[in-house]
């Protein structure tokens, strides 16, 4: 054999196996070549998915969150302050949109997206409808035409009515960009391309960027087998655009199942360093002839290098694995630790310095007990799981996620303790708030009154308590819109519509109603009657959103109102028919016994015997004890009537106590019982003078009249008011009356003021009076405004106050008493009486020619002015009666005298009269008043008093008689 031959057979021998291990070599390196590039895509392809998970489920969170964190029931401008503190925060591909329910957008945290409408879209109205959160599709969004993923959740209404319907939708906007902005600046493998698509195989985003891809459909065998996939990863070889390519793809019903995701590698680029390999050995295999250790160095220097590019490849996928937000690490079968990215070591420190070591022991926080168990599991039956697990020893929170493969073990892992929290949050506040509710359900539905609670502006009743539906005897309609008829009648429950009622007033105008009483009909027809209130409810903006009523039956309380208000028109009726019928009386009761005073003091010249005096004494007292008598009664009479018209005016006190007490010193001095007044003599009160008088005079005659030993006093008290300069003012005047008699036991404290009621006189002693002095005091309280109190202590006495108010007047010191005009004369005053009366006339001629008068009689005007025009002589005084014949009064006699006169001639009106009529009168002209029936004393002071007085002046204001108690 040729050595050639030789050496050929040898270099073919020599060949033929290194060929043939060549091409079972480039054969088992393109094999590995394709099964690593498509391991390493499909694990690049469940990265990116996990990703995007990672993205929407953080979407739902931050759409759950705004929903629930109240953000939409905020109002406009909160609710957009809330949104550019998000802006700020979240990444650029995530926005927020709230809507109401028509759609329109009306807070974002993108001000382009403002006032877009969103009514029209499927998913928004979908939401609106379930309450659900609601995903969308990718689709092109103006204005900018990116393509983006909708959340949607609906958030209640501001009023927070359960089972109510929602106030609009929350928008969680997730654009495709999220894919160049986490991996735009990280290298990709040579002729690598990611590309997410919508359901209908349209390309939303792409890595690296071609925006002339966006939009365009994938190719149709691509976007067929991806469907076909049917929730498994497929990979597969399409020609593409005459290149062929490994794709490797996500169809919808994995991941978020709104997009597909598909990662495409150049099969050419990927195979290339074997192509080559295999091509630049084929073409110097010849030269494997000549040198086939250099051969075999050259091909071990291809294996080489082919390995080098295959690490290459390892190193560029680990860095694509180092730049997702999730911590990766990597276990071979035999639970040794291959890999780990930086946000592992930085979530487990100890996993520093894995590689190589034992993972059980590496990530004890992620395998401890169960979660341990559930990793084995997964690695024996190459299953993926998900869970969430807490460290034992951080006590924090992960959620994991394991896919196995041949070679070991994939972990992703992430940080779910805040969002844990959140979630434990969330439930306490939810359970919080479902107590709180139910306690206000419980209070709402054991309320003693009815409730009702609508919503504005629809009306719609949101809230009926029990009590209001056994009120109102059944359920109300569903909207506060039915209407009562013009009656104000409201039947079968519509009780609260139509604007007229309450609850239809607070929610249209914004009324609020306190206790209005409405007739009501129950369905059932029972009628009664309901005390109805309304309040409207405002948003913090100024808007109405409830109108809560309250209903109460008041049917007893307005049966005994009606009842009430009938007994007292009756008393009332009656009372004024007492009044009525003592003031008609009066003046016919005063009128005899007017007569019979002036006879009996006539009487007293012409009886002269002891007896005979004795007896005349005896009628006197008698007489001054049914005088009492009947001023008391018929003084009642006119207080209740309301005759008394008070005249306040400023005054000296001490005047009127001087008089008070020297009326009473000869009572006082016959029953020995010490007397005194502690005044301040320059005190001024304003007040009715004779009026006070009554009270003082009544309080001084009630402690006379109660008390046997010890005394009687007057005191004044000046609370505030006194001024240095003299003056008083701005302060009170306390008047005290007190004595040492029996007292008053303390049940009988407010009972005394009663008419009648009397104590320590069950004879019922008519010397002792009726027991109308106090009924008298308390009602001229009343009218003056002067109050009263009493102290008393049984067997000790009894201490009456009125507190009077001072009058800001200089004080003066009181006037001197002017001698009378007539005293000493020669000639004898002259006197013209007039009274309609002939018996009274004739007793008082006589009594003033007792006294030494000449006297003029007449029972008219017209005869009153013809006497004295026939006598020719003016007179010096004149007492005219005040009801004259024929509907005319004495004022009149006395004026036409006067202007014969020329001067004003000291002039009294005597009358029976009990009305105010005569005192108006009379006070016009500067006439007194004295009423009849008038003792002798009493006329003679008081006629005293106007004959002292210098002539041609005008008489005083009606003072009443000096020194003794007169009818008012």
């Amino acid at each position: 054999m040729p050595h050639y031959l030789r050496l050929f057979l040898l270099l073919v021998a020599a060949v033929v196996p290194l060929a043939a291990l060549q091409f079972m070599t480039q054969h088992s390196l393109r094999q590995d070549r394709e099964n690593e590039v498509r391991n390493d895509t499909l694990r690049l392809l469940d990265l990116l998915d996990a990703e995007q998970q990672r993205i929407a489920a953080e979407a739902r969170q931050v759409l759950a969150t705004i929903v629930e964190s109240g953000v939409p029931q905020a109002g406009p401008p909160d609710c957009q302050q809330t949104m550019d503190r998000l802006r700020a925060r979240y990444p650029a591909y995530l926005s927020v949109e709230v809507a109401d329910r028509e759609g329109r957008v009306w807070c974002a945290t993108d001000p382009v997206s403002l006032g877009v409408d969103l009514g029209g879209i499927r998913t928004f109205q979908n939401a609106l409808a379930t309450g659900a959160l609601t995903t969308g599709e990718y689709g092109l969004r103006y204005p900018n035409q990116r393509p983006i993923l909708p959340f949607r959740l609906a958030y209640p209404a501001p009023d927070g009515t359960p089972g109510g319907p929602p106030g609009g939708v929350v928008t969680v906007l997730l654009d495709a960009r999220w894919l160049e902005e986490n991996l735009g600046n990280r290298p990709l493998p040579p002729g690598m391309e990611m590309v997410i698509a919508d359901r209908q195989g349209h390309t939303v985003a792409r890595l690296p960027e071609a925006p002339d891809a966006i939009g365009q459909p994938l190719p149709t065998a691509m976007l067929q087998a991806m469907h076909a996939a049917r929730g498994t990863r497929s990979a597969a070889v399409f020609d593409t655009d005459g290149t062929e390519r490994m794709v490797v793809s996500a169809p919808l019903d994995t991941g978020t199942r709104e997009s597909m995701i598909a990662i495409g590698i150049d099969r050419d680029a990927a195979m290339r360093p074997v192509r080559d390999a295999m091509l630049f050995s084929l073409s110097l295999f010849g030269g494997v002839l000549l040198l086939t250790c250099l051969g075999a160095a050259w091909g071990m220097r291809q294996f080489l290098r082919v390995r080098d590019r295959m690490l290459e490849t390892v190193v560029e996928k680990a860095s694509v694995l180092e730049s997702t937000t999730d911590a990766v690490a990597e276990l071979d079968r035999s639970w040794r630790v291959v890999f780990v990215n930086e946000r592992a070591r930085t979530l487990l420190p100890e996993a520093g310095e894995a590689i190589g070591r034992n993972g059980r022991q590496t990530f004890a926080e992620l395998m401890a007990g169960e979660s341990g168990r559930t990793l084995q599991q997964a690695m024996e039956n190459r299953e993926a799981v998900e869970f969430e697990t807490q460290g034992p020893r951080s006590g924090v929170w992960f959620a994991v996620r394991a896919f196995p493969s041949r070679k070991g073990l994939a972990l992703y892992f992430r940080d779910a303790t805040d969002r844990r929290r959140l979630e434990d949050e969330r439930r306490l506040l939810t359970r919080q708030l479902e107590a709180e509710r139910s306690l206000l359900t419980a209070i709402l539905d054991h309320l003693p009154s009815g409730l009702l609670v609508a919503e504005a502006p629809s009306g719609r009743i949101v809230k009926v308590n029990d009590t209001a539906l056994h009120l109102l005897g059944g359920p109300p309609p569903p909207a506060a819109g039915c209407g009562c008829d013009g009656a104000r009648t409201c039947n079968g429950g519509a009780c609260f519509g139509e604007g007229r009622c309450p609850l239809s007033r607070a929610l249209r105008q914004g009324e609020t109603v306190e206790q209005e009483d409405l007739p009501y009909t129950r369905p059932d027809g029972t009628a009664m009657t309901l005390s109805v209130s309304a309040t409207p409810v405002r948003a913090p903006d100024g808007r109405m959103i409830l109108a809560i009523c309250t209903l109460r039956d008041v049917g007893e309380r307005k049966a005994m109102e009606l009842a009430l208000q009938r007994a007292k028109e009756e008393a009332d009726e009656a009372n004024r028919a007492k009044s009525k019928f003592l003031a008609a009386a009066s003046h016919d009761l005063r009128q005899p016994m007017q007569s019979m005073f002036l006879f009996t003091g006539i009487l007293h010249r012409f009886i002269s015997d002891e007896q005979g005096q004795r007896s005349l004494e005896m009628l006197e007292r008698g007489l001054d004890t049914l005088k009492g008598l009947l001023d008391s009664l018929l003084d009642v009479s006119r207080l209740d009537a309301g005759a008394v018209d008070p005249r306040v005016e400023p005054f000296a006190l001490n005047s009127l106590l001087d008089e008070i007490a020297a009326s009473y010193a000869p009572i006082l001095e016959s029953k020995k019982l010490a007397f005194r007044i502690v005044q301040d003599r320059s005190a001024t009160v304003r007040s009715d003078r004779v009026l006070l008088g009554r009270m003082v005079r009544n309080l001084l005659e009630n402690a006379v009249k109660y008390t046997e030993l010890g005394a009687v006093q007057i005191a004044i008290r000046i609370q505030d008011g006194k001024t240095r300069d003299g003056k008083t003012g701005d302060g009170l005047a306390r008047i005290e009356v007190s004595d040492t008699g029996i007292g008053i036991p303390p049940d009988q404290l407010t009972r005394i003021f009663a008419e009648f009621h009397q104590i320590n006189n069950p004879e019922r002693d008519r010397a002792r009076g009726l027991g109308l002095g106090l009924a008298i005091v308390q009602r001229l309280s009343t009218i003056l405004d002067h109050p009263v109190e009493v102290k008393s202590q049984p067997g000790r006495g009894s201490v009456f106050a009125i507190t009077v108010p001072l009058a800001a007047v200089e004080t003066a010191p009181p006037p001197l008493p002017t001698a009378s005009l007539f005293t000493g004369g020669r000639d004898s005053p002259r006197a013209l009486l007039v009274d309609d009366d002939a018996i009274v006339l004739l007793g008082l001629r006589d009594m003033f020619r007792e006294w030494g008068y000449e006297v003029l009689i007449a029972g008219s005007a017209d005869e009153a002015v013809a006497k004295v025009e026939t006598d020719g002589r003016m007179p010096d005084v004149m007492l005219v009666d005040y009801r004259l014949r024929e509907g005319r009064v004495g004022t009149e006699a006395v004026v036409r005298v006067r202007a014969m006169a020329g001067w004003d001639v000291p002039a009294m009106i005597l009358t029976g009269e009990a009305g105010p009529e005569c005192e108006t009168d009379a006070a016009a002209h500067g006439l007194e008043v004295v009423r009849k029936p008038v003792t002798p004393r009493q006329l003679r002071r008081v006629l005293d008093r106007a004959m002292a007085k210098q002539p041609r002046r005008t008489a005083d204001s009606m003072t009443g008689a000096e020194g003794e108690r007169l009818p008012l």
